[in-house]
């Protein structure tokens, strides 16, 4: 069975967090890929409608919750319309040793620490 496509919703500021996970996916050990749908620059008017579409290509948004991902317009945005087409979601925390805040719309109870087999774990119940 394929792996279940994620959106990656995250500051851009924590941009190295979206890489990092996407490199430790490449490594041969785990059985998990991601697809990069994520919006590499401004769309202006066009932004929402291409998360949209984005969005609607996938199972599902995980959110990298780093130390401003609350007050993020776009993040709070992307959980918002996760949740309208009723896709699957949860939340990193991007620092092991730190507790962000969580943004408007993502259940606590859908958020982990960095932990990559926990999120082969949640990606798993995507299927």
């Amino acid at each position: 069975m394929a792996a279940p496509r994620a959106f990656i919703s995250f500051e851009m500021e924590d941009k190295w967090a979206r890489d990092f996970l996407a490199q430790q996916a490449k490594d041969k050990r785990n059985d998990i890929e991601f697809y990069d749908y994520s919006v590499k620059e401004a769309f202006e008017s066009k932004w929402k409608t291409e998360c949209v579409k984005r969005i609607a290509m996938t199972r599902g948004t995980i959110v990298l919750i780093g130390p401003t991902t609350y007050k993020s317009d776009a993040v709070i945005w992307e959980i918002a319309e996760t949740i309208r087409q009723d896709h699957y979601m949860f939340g990193i925390q991007i620092h092991r040793e730190r507790t962000h805040p969580i943004p408007a719309g993502l259940p606590a109870k859908n958020v982990i620490r960095w932990d990559f087999d926990q999120i082969v774990k949640w990606l798993g119940t995507w299927m």
